[in-house]
């Protein structure tokens, strides 16, 4: 009996810790081109780590765009197949998206942890050029980091889920309005709530004094997520044109992560909806092989200090 496997993370998306983590998958292996098998072990603490390179092979010749000079070059050629080598490759939404500002808030800030480990980061995001060289801008994200993907195709290689009634034949904004409601995004209406409502198990959102403090500290405050979503939203909404693709389509289209290890996948995690990105306290702890992150993946920017056009630092 030939048996599927669908090992994947499925983590909480703004820093949530274990209590918030879902591991699923059927079977221990899966068909692969040739009649080769994908096999999956279970890795110490649980977690499953896929050893077979099925994404590597998905990614063949599918080509992105370098933000900083608008080069096109292949996917795969950006670092060595060496068994010994790890990359950890964010597929961000499109750059007008909250999701990908927020990814993109907590990447900064673990990405030195990464490249001091000799751990490089090659972010994706749906988009043209001058879409990542804005979010880039404004996020102060690392340019030579950035890529982008106009067309999504990284993004369908991979079989990142396509939002909402994907063959449906109306405009892709209006399907967001569904997808704000859940309808073919799993768990935004409750990670929304969790914005609002705060979260015991997670870490605060802020790293400095803020007024959410006479709550008490160590984890995410009533409001304190929402607060920042707030702020992000005043930031795109002026800069929408230069920040949104000018394919529709990429609106709706979700992202993920993937961790490779040479050609193997050594970590994924497919976001379901929208605001359902990677938890990046997981991913550390997965790429690094640690059981304790130590820092704690918090922003740095105060509610007080923030505007539109204030970068985050």
């Amino acid at each position: 009996m030939q048996l599927v496997s669908s090992a994947r993370f499925s983590a909480s998306s703004a820093g949530g810790m274990a209590p918030h983590t879902a591991v699923s998958y059927r079977g221990l292996r899966a068909p692969m081109a040739g009649g080769a098998r994908r096999s999956v072990r279970r890795s110490r603490g649980g977690r499953l780590a896929a050893r077979a390179g099925m994404e590597y092979d998905q990614l063949r010749g599918v080509e992105i765009v370098k933000a900083a000079s608008g080069e096109r070059v292949e996917l795969l050629s950006l670092w060595k197949p060496e068994a010994t080598t790890k990359v950890v490759v964010p597929f961000m939404t499109h750059f007008a998206d909250l999701s990908s500002w927020e990814y993109a808030q907590k990447l900064v800030k673990v990405m030195p942890t990464l490249e001091a480990s000799s751990i490089p980061v090659f972010a994706v995001g749906l988009g043209s050029v001058t879409n990542a060289r804005e979010f880039a801008r404004i996020l102060k994200f690392p340019l030579d980091n950035l890529y982008c993907d106009p067309d999504g195709s990284a993004y369908k290689a991979l079989g990142f889920s396509p939002g909402f009634a994907p063959d449906l034949q109306v405009s892709a904004y209006a399907k967001l309005l569904p997808m704000l409601a859940g309808i073919g995004s799993p768990g935004t209406v409750q990670e929304v709530i969790r914005g609002y409502v705060g979260d015991k198990d997670s870490k605060p959102v802020f790293d400095t004094s803020t007024p959410f403090d006479v709550l008490g500290t160590g984890y995410q405050r009533p409001f304190e997520l929402a607060t920042l979503r707030l702020f992000n939203m005043i930031g795109i909404l002026p800069k929408w044109k230069d920040l949104s693709p000018e394919n529709e389509v990429l609106l709706t289209q979700q992202g993920g992560t993937v961790v490779f290890e040479g050609m193997n996948t050594l970590f994924r995690h497919d976001d379901s909806g929208i605001l359902k990105y990677t938890d990046v306290d997981q991913l550390l702890r997965t790429v690094l092989q640690a059981d304790i992150v130590a820092e704690a993946v918090t922003l740095p920017s105060a509610p007080s200090g923030y505007s539109p056009d204030v970068e985050v630092q």
